[in-house]
């Protein structure tokens, strides 16, 4: 997603007929880092769960793209194929499943049927990147979400 861009122009939300974002306009280029943030009630949580196609949240005007392909058409798991996620803030935790395991199949499915990448392949990418990030290793193994601090989740 480094060369990816996320436009959003003129969009308007709202919420069992109440306008809750009135014209709300953003562009994030690949690479950067934007923070929304404002008081309780602001929209913050509307933007992001329209964005993401939670149904309670209906799109009256405005366009939400993503490398110039419509957001707002597609179905919610192609914008997660396409790169756009919505982590919580208090996330679950899933014994059982660990964060490799996770990875592993985020890529799968981002990459379709066919083209899995191979277990000791996604190891070897996986360990790279981690190095990369100066993370610990064995974050890898760790339960998804489980004993994370705030910064750890998600």
């Amino acid at each position: 997603m480094a060369g990816s861009v996320l436009s959003i122009k003129d969009l308007q939300v709202e919420i069992e007929g109440k306008q809750i974002l009135k014209g709300v306009n953003l562009e994030v280029k690949g690479g950067e880092i934007h923070a929304i943030m404002g008081p309780n009630g602001t929209g913050k949580s509307t933007l992001s769960s329209a964005i993401m196609g939670h149904p309670k949240y209906v799109v009256t005007n405005g366009t939400v793209t993503l490398d110039g392909e419509d957001v707002l058409e597609m179905e919610v798991d192609e914008r997660a194929r396409a790169g756009l996620f919505l982590a919580m803030q208090y996330p679950s935790e899933i014994s059982g499943v660990t964060n490799a395991d996770f990875l592993r199949s985020a890529l799968n499915s981002r990459l379709g049927e066919g083209n899995e990448i191979s277990l000791m392949k996604f190891i070897r990418k996986m360990d790279k990147q981690m190095e990369f990030l100066e993370m610990d290793l064995d974050m890898a193994q760790r339960y998804l979400n489980e004993g994370f601090s705030g910064g750890e989740e998600a």
